[in-house]
């Protein structure tokens, strides 16, 4: 067996180059932390939303019935226009229909019923908008902020490391978690300047598309700041903070491509692999002619690979506690 393919085709290779890359999104993420978060979100996110959304497709999304999968993409669709509409009144009710996509999946992997799990979320979305979820401070930051960044990127990915390291019964897999929880509390413990040059345009789109994930952070973590837009780029804590996000987005991302030959996401047509190359060339240069242009087309798309994740996320963490209460 060559070098290559023990570290692409094997369960300890896998485990040790994914600690490289944990390592080496750290190393970079304390250099250039801004940077490299625009440039991985830009460059590498929307190539992961195509190829995982492809691979989804070929699990038949973890889930009985591809039709199951509508619901998400019609609120991915609602939420984009919330976003993007300033007088459309879905941006008001924008976490009610998160939590709805939550209990959605809840039903469908527990019972796998679809005409259950929708009249159970109608009814969850009626008592969240009765309540008034969407100024519910809790309820926004755990649904509306954190669940599709962080969460998604950084304790999904956690879980899933551990899910490997339970089902293979591996070392390496249990020691690759331990790194991966060492790299992102470094970032806490190891405070160094920031000596990174930014733009103007680099600052812009940091402060109006990223800002509220970064602050919502500090908040959760009792930082002070006075928001006054320029914190987030001189503050120790808040510095530290954007390293974090930066090292969680570049790492997640990596971890998907690093394990191509276990997922197999490019075991597809060469018709689908073309579609996908052409979307995601496309998709580059919308960022590259204007950010803001790249977020707004690539929005829809970043939503939905989260949604339709999330019915994996869930049977993942089942085979933990299973594989947990068995050991």
């Amino acid at each position: 067996m060559s070098f290559l393919q023990k570290i692409t085709a094997t369960d300890k290779g896998i485990n040790l180059t994914n600690m490289a890359l944990m390592l080496i999104s750290t190393v970079i993420a304390f250099i250039i932390p801004f940077k490299l978060f625009l440039f991985v979100y830009a460059v590498l996110g929307p190539l992961h939303y195509l190829t995982e959304i492809s691979w989804l497709d070929k699990k038949n999304f973890f889930i009985k019935q591809k039709l199951q999968i509508w619901p998400y993409i019609l609120i991915a669709i609602l939420l984009s226009i919330g976003l993007f509409n300033e007088k459309s009144a879905v941006r008001y009710f924008s976490v009610s229909l998160i939590i709805c996509v939550v209990v959605y999946t809840l039903c469908l992997v527990f019972s796998g019923k679809n005409l259950l799990s929708l009249i159970v979320s109608a009814v969850v979305l009626m008592i969240t908008l009765l309540i008034k979820a969407d100024r519910i401070t809790f309820l926004v930051l755990s649904f509306g902020i954190f669940l599709p960044t962080v969460v998604h990127v950084f304790l999904f990915t956690g879980f899933f490391v551990l899910s490997g390291a339970i089902k293979n019964k591996s070392v390496t897999g249990y020691l690759s978690l331990v790194v991966f929880v060492g790299c992102a509390i470094s970032f806490a413990l190891i405070h160094t300047p920031n000596a990174e040059i930014l733009s103007i345009a680099e600052k812009g789109y940091i402060q109006k598309y990223f800002s509220i994930l970064n602050k919502s952070i500090a908040g959760l973590f009792n930082i002070n700041f006075v928001n006054n837009g320029t914190d987030i780029f001189e503050l120790p804590a808040m510095i530290a903070v954007q390293r974090f996000i930066a090292f969680a987005y570049t790492y997640h991302y990596l971890n998907w491509f690093s394990k191509t030959t276990v997922i197999k996401w490019h075991e597809v047509s060469k018709s689908r692999l073309a579609v996908i190359a052409i979307l995601w060339v496309l998709s580059v240069v919308f960022y590259y002619i204007d950010f803001r242009l790249g977020f707004m087309v690539l929005f829809l798309l970043s939503m939905l690979h989260v949604f339709l994740e999330l019915p994996l996320n869930v049977i993942s963490i089942k085979g933990i506690v299973t594989g947990l209460k068995g050991s």
